[in-house]
């Protein structure tokens, strides 16, 4: 039995253990939760930042473990995730188990003790949301899981400005409605893309549902909302100032144009090209935390 478990841990390569962890994903919420931690009455400490980040990753990446777990089946159906360390069993469900909770576990304890006890519970609503609402329930209950799971992926600064203030202002929730806005068009990109893949593993994703053109035409709708909702922060509510709405809205409507070239073009195409779109929107979501980060630090901090 000794050996038995020795070679199987040896076989655990690191590689294994980076997409069961997914740390790059797990980063991208950290920078979410950066500009949120700007809008206290002072810089935060670097101690604060690190207890911050540190907590939720950890959190992200056991929900990300928990989400591979209750979705094995799922994943052995998909050419896209059949390769994951769970369906080809190099990491057992146990193993897998241990390492979740231990995360969140983690996690937890470092946001409730290093931080506050607001973040902590912020993170643990984002966490039971995304595995046991959004995995367990939307995904294969309805086309609407990309829009209604988008609440657990916008809650990073929430968490930011929790852990400097103690609470959540309209500014948190302003730039919790950015990144709600921002997902559907965003992932729906990936649902065209490996739609037969997510036919396979029986979810319920909105070009299967109600086909290309109606997916495209949201992400329209939502794209063009999400540059309209930074507009009117700048104008008449004076929420954000010109450093961050120039470049956030302008990329943002550089997004809208690339996705309406994209419905034009490839509207009957049997395998459209919406990776370019897909990765643009990332560098979207990055331009505009680092103009948010910006403006928060000259405004408030800076002289």
């Amino acid at each position: 039995m000794m050996m038995t478990v020795q070679a199987q841990s040896r076989s655990i390569t690191p590689s294994e253990v980076y997409k069961l962890l997914k740390p790059g994903l797990a980063g991208s919420i950290i920078i979410t939760v950066l500009p949120g931690m700007l809008l206290g009455v002072q810089l935060p400490s670097p101690v604060l930042v690190a207890f911050t980040c540190v907590g939720t990753m950890l959190m992200a990446m056991g929900s990300f473990v928990y989400n591979q777990i209750l979705e094995i089946d799922r994943d052995a159906r998909m050419q896209r995730t059949r390769d994951r360390p769970l369906p080809t069993g190099k990491i057992t469900p146990t193993t897998a188990y241990v390492i979740a909770a231990s995360l969140l576990c983690t996690g937890l304890f470092v946001l409730a003790s290093g931080v506050n006890l607001l973040a902590a519970l912020i993170a643990l609503f984002s966490f039971l949301f995304y595995v046991f609402i959004y995995t367990a329930i939307l995904k294969t209950g309805t086309h609407l899981n990309t829009v209604m799971g988008g609440v657990a992926g916008a809650i990073g600064p929430m968490i930011g400005e929790a852990a400097v203030t103690g609470s959540v202002s309209h500014y948190g929730w302003f730039l919790f409605l950015l990144l709600f806005i921002w997902q559907p068009p965003h992932f729906w990109c990936l649902a065209i893309r490996y739609r037969e893949d997510y036919a396979a593993a029986g979810y319920r994703m909105l070009p299967l549902v109600k086909g290309l053109r109606t997916t495209y035409n949201e992400m329209l709708i939502f794209q063009a909302l999400l540059v309209a909702t930074m507009l009117l922060a700048y104008f008449p509510l004076r929420m954000v100032g010109l450093i961050f709405v120039i470049p956030a809205a302008g990329w943002g409507l550089f997004v809208w144009i690339m996705m309406l070239r994209l419905r034009r073009q490839h509207i009957d195409n049997p395998e459209p090209p919406t990776l370019p779109v897909f990765f643009l929107t990332i560098v979207h979501m990055l331009i505009w935390h680092l103009a948010m980060a910006m403006e928060l630090y000259f405004t408030r901090f800076a002289g």
